[in-house]
């Protein structure tokens, strides 16, 4: 009977993303070592390295994972043909949603983006955004850079608009819908040059 090379599934490669997302909000990166990220995902190392050829790699990977689950969030709800200021609210209320209902993954985020990993991860280039996305983000930037937006640096901006709704969601305060779209609204006059 003749051996057949089999290849590991694509439910594996998730279950390693998962597990070492759980891994590191649990313990760190540096705590996070390969061998209990294949003991506790339920692969060999092999099959891990199949897939990625670095623990750097398997990080960036969840960073990847994380950030397209928080834009996915971030999107819904969206009526077609609104202004940009109401896609800006919209996001804002989805933005403090998702950090609110999604702990595991926002305790990431803060490591991630709070570390050398994410110095060393390119931001995604806009061809490989959806065309919507896009076209808000070449708007969801400076006037002098083209878009709609105080003429700030847009880290300031970003954390005046999407940073002041991750801050709020880790409190203990949950804010009801008027006072959430309050503060959206206040948001949006921070950044917005109307």
């Amino acid at each position: 009977m003749a051996l057949q090379k089999t290849t590991p599934t694509k439910d594996k490669r998730e279950a390693i993303i998962e597990t070492m997302l759980d891994l590191v909000v649990e313990r760190g990166f540096h705590d996070a070592p390969m061998s209990l990220l294949a003991k506790r995902a339920g692969a060999s190392a092999g099959v891990i390295y199949h897939y990625f050829a670095s623990k750097d790699e398997v990080i960036h990977a969840v960073y990847l994972h994380v950030k397209s689950l928080k834009l996915q969030s971030m999107l819904e709800n969206q009526l077609p043909n609104s202004s940009f200021k109401q896609a800006y609210l919209q996001m804002y209320v989805n933005a403090y949603n998702f950090y609110r209902t999604h702990l595991r993954e926002t305790r990431f985020l803060d490591l991630y983006e709070n570390s050398t990993f994410c110095d060393a991860n390119p931001p995604t280039p806009a061809a490989d955004l959806q065309p919507d996305i896009a076209e808000f983000m070449k708007s969801f930037r400076p006037k002098s850079e083209g878009g709609v937006l105080k003429n700030l640096p847009l880290p300031a901006i970003y954390e005046f608009a999407f940073g002041t709704a991750r801050q709020l969601a880790k409190k203990d305060l949950v804010l009801d819908s008027s006072e959430l779209k309050n503060v959206a609204l206040a948001s949006w006059a921070a950044i917005s040059d109307d």
